[in-house]
């Protein structure tokens, strides 16, 4: 993300690296360590917890001496700057990773090789990672539950707790409650009485990813069926075609379309795309239209059902079904600091929404 220096911008960009933290738990962090509301904070994306990650976050009205301060365990703050506009989710171009794979076994070096090589060439299947649904899959359940308007199962998925009451007493409060969301939640419904207080008493950034994840789980199973039938790289009659260099979307119909759009799919231009299901949604035709509409009614969903009035509705969108892989390495290290274990260090470049785990899944499936 670009960083414009002119000292009369009233938003500051701090980067920070977070180990151990979820993006929720920094933002959440940052903010009382500031005294600011967590909304105040913007972010382009959300990282990994279980990682080393860097990443750019804004902040409306800050002193640069105060970001500069922060002591926050977990979090260390790497560059502060001013810049004019807030950051919010989408604004990057893509994520650099680097991963190192313990437990390799004789030719995996070669094999990985070999396999980042050929999706550097056709793309790799643009799936969502298993970290968007959550500890255990349940959130996509917690999505499900915000589309129905259920709070009380909603409240109940994410604590853990099966009272029908809100819990009194510490010895009724579920191991889960050790999180600080589930805290809150609890708290909410305690003190106001009801399990929607509870519920939205919660981020609007996480009530939202989370009906984003039934919206991954309808991809995910539209990209697997497309896979098999050997259609991750090519249009058909019908497909809604997905622009790389600006993300616009737009139909494909009659053989002519077909091929112009064989020709440009072939130099990465354009791939097919998948659901985000929602009312702006666009809609294939033909075959891809029966494919997809056929996965929505196994997951019980129309585009209509995510047309809520509420913070967590989404307009839905189109997705790529791959995306390029670049500046892919694979190379073979020896871990030392406990004991002597042979690894596998990749290095790869995706673009913004895409996740590492689809390609270490490509590689040790």
């Amino acid at each position: 993300v670009g960083i414009d220096l002119d000292v009369k911008d009233d938003d500051v960009f701090f980067r920070i690296e977070k180990r151990g933290l979820t993006s929720f738990e920094a933002i959440r962090r940052i903010a009382r360590a500031l005294g600011r509301k967590e909304g105040d904070v913007g972010c382009a994306g959300l990282k990994d917890k279980r990682a080393i990650t860097r990443q750019s976050l804004s902040l409306e009205f800050a002193s640069e001496e105060e970001l500069r301060a922060l002591e926050i365990p977990g979090i260390a703050v790497l560059e502060v700057a001013r810049h004019k506009n807030k950051l919010k989710l989408g604004h990057l171009r893509g994520n650099r990773f680097e991963i190192r794979v313990r437990g390799v076994r004789d030719g995996d070096l070669a094999r990985a090789q070999a396999k980042i090589a050929l999706l550097e060439r056709v793309g790799l299947p643009n799936s969502f990672g298993p970290q968007r649904f959550g500890r255990d899959g349940t959130t996509p359940l917690l999505g499900r539950a915000l589309l129905r308007e259920d709070a009380a199962s909603f409240v109940r998925v994410f604590t853990g707790y099966e009272g029908d009451e809100a819990p009194t007493t510490d010895d009724e409060v579920p191991a889960a409650a050790k999180d600080s969301l589930v805290r809150r939640c609890l708290q909410a419904w305690r003190e106001r009485g009801r399990p929607e207080h509870g519920m939205r008493a919660l981020p609007k950034r996480f009530l939202s990813l989370c009906v984003s994840a039934v919206q991954s789980e309808v991809f995910n199973c539209v990209l697997e069926r497309r896979v098999e039938g050997g259609q991750l790289a090519s249009i058909v009659d019908g497909d809604v075609a997905f622009l790389h260099r600006n993300g616009a979307c737009f139909a494909v119909a009659g053989d002519g379309e077909v091929r112009e759009a064989a020709a440009r799919a072939a130099s990465f231009e354009i791939s097919p795309s998948g659901p985000l299901p929602g009312p702006s949604c666009l809609r294939p035709g033909d075959a891809v239209g029966e494919l997809e509409d056929e996965v929505l009614a196994g997951f019980g969903l129309t585009h209509e059902a995510f047309a809520l009035r509420r913070p967590w509705a989404q307009k839905g969108a189109r997705r790529a079904l791959r995306v390029p892989l670049t500046s892919g390495s694979a190379c073979s290290v020896r871990e030392t600091r406990s004991g002597d274990v042979r690894c596998l260090e990749l290095g790869f470049e995706l673009p913004k929404g895409s996740f590492a785990t689809a390609l270490t899944g490509e590689l040790f499936a």
